[in-house]
């Protein structure tokens, strides 16, 4: 039963098997086979009851539903094992990336299936010996498929940013104006005001153009194409900072303003990038639920990276548009409270456990039961009221930003 979640439930979220994977450590190939055993003892409980005299029972009918119950057994027994198989190779691949492992894997896969549909088909409806629930490991095992492609496609994306970078340090040609601003965006953000405006619309256009892909691709590949509910709340948080520093502006060139957020974004895409291109997202959860030292360093450099938007966003509204220092600081503060509060706000309509059941039931994290029979919130402890909170607290951000920047006129830049 360690092996399921709730009684005829097994599970397919990375959180429970990867940290079943960490715990076997190099004794995978005898988990799998304790697995096996576990059918063929089954078989032979079977066979011993089916090779009794039926003429020896004091109840044939007893007789007639005792080796039912075992063929149930076996036949539930040949798709758990066939689970543990694929679950235990696939995990295993995260971890080595061997090719015998991965091999293992797909063949595991295909037996899996041709066991789960079997066991289906055979006691779909028998309402004495129901068939098990496999719908949340169906929901692992597909991601699980996706991580190759996903890991082909963020090689892809930085490959693409390494293109940037080149012509950035290259300057010249079409594009190169906004590879330029880019670069220096996310890395010197206090010399892109001294950058000349482009005269290029190609450099205008994919100033921004560029940014905006990769940030999708990026989070499109991190969730499998998979999970839109993060989606949009990583990209709507986005979205909506560029927009109100983007009003910020006003009627100004924003060229350098979306060399400075949109080269922040390369460089926070790049982080996650590099973490989706050796065995894809399959790779970062199992890092980020058996590697504490890993985990911790990779969140420590994100959120200095998420940190540093608004740190470069400030700069350039006070070196390139000309606001004062206290006025820059404040409007940025209003750019970070509004998305949160917005997003905070549209958690809490909805309600924390139902957000965080559709999410959790897009990424598989945690085990797909979770929400249905003990609630996400009650379970981990997590205050039904914390996007309430958040909500006031990006309203509050916004509205400090606001009064910083206010009586505070503009600078000459």
């Amino acid at each position: 039963m360690m092996w399921i979640f709730e009684w005829d439930i097994p599970t397919g979220d990375s959180a429970a098997l990867d940290s079943i994977y960490a715990v076997t450590g190099d004794r995978v190939d005898a988990a799998i086979d304790e697995g096996e055993q576990a059918v063929t003892l089954a078989r032979r409980m079977r066979d011993l009851v089916a090779g009794t005299d039926p003429a020896t029972w004091r109840d044939a009918g007893l007789r007639e539903h005792f080796t039912d119950t075992l063929d149930y057994q076996v036949n539930l027994f040949e798709a758990l094992a066939a689970y543990r198989t694929m679950v235990l190779r696939h995990a295993q691949w995260l971890d080595t990336g061997g090719r015998a492992a991965y091999t293992g894997w797909r063949t595991a896969e295909t037996a899996y299936h041709a066991a789960r549909d079997a066991h289906r088909k055979r006691y779909g409806a028998d309402l004495d010996l129901p068939p098990y629930n496999f719908t949340a490991a169906d929901l692992g095992a597909r991601r699980a498929d996706r991580d190759p492609a996903m890991a082909w496609a963020a090689r892809a994306l930085l490959a693409l940013i390494l293109a940037v970078v080149l012509l950035g340090l290259l300057g010249r040609g079409a594009g190169g104006g906004a590879a330029r601003g880019l670069l220096l965006g996310a890395v010197r953000p206090w010399r892109v005001a001294a950058l000349p405006a482009p005269g290029s619309r190609v450099d205008r256009l994919l100033v921004w153009l560029v940014p905006a892909v990769v940030l999708v691709a990026s989070r499109l590949v991190f969730t499998w194409f998979a999970a839109p509910a993060h989606l949009l709340v990583t990209l709507g948080g986005w979205a909506l900072f560029a927009l109100v520093v983007r009003l910020v502006v006003g009627r100004r060139d924003p060229f350098h303003l979306w060399a400075v957020v949109g080269g922040v974004a390369l460089l926070r895409s790049t982080l996650l990038l590099a973490a989706l291109a050796g065995r894809g997202p399959g790779r970062y959860w199992f890092a980020f639920w058996t590697a504490p030292a890993l985990r911790a360093a990779y969140l420590t450099v994100a959120f200095a990276a998420f940190c540093w938007l608004f740190v470069a966003t400030a700069v350039v509204l006070r070196d390139r548009y000309g606001l004062p220092r206290r006025r820059a600081v404040g409007l940025t503060l209003t750019a970070a409270g509004v998305p949160l509060g917005l997003l905070a706000g549209l958690v809490a309509v909805i309600g924390l456990e139902r957000a965080l059941t559709v999410w959790n039931d897009q990424l598989a994290l945690l085990p797909w039961g979770l929400s249905r029979i003990l609630g996400i919130t009650v379970y981990l402890g997590i205050p039904a009221e914390l996007p309430g909170y958040a909500a006031v607290a990006g309203a509050a951000l916004a509205a400090v930003g606001l009064l910083l920047s206010l009586g505070h006129g503009r600078r000459t830049a």
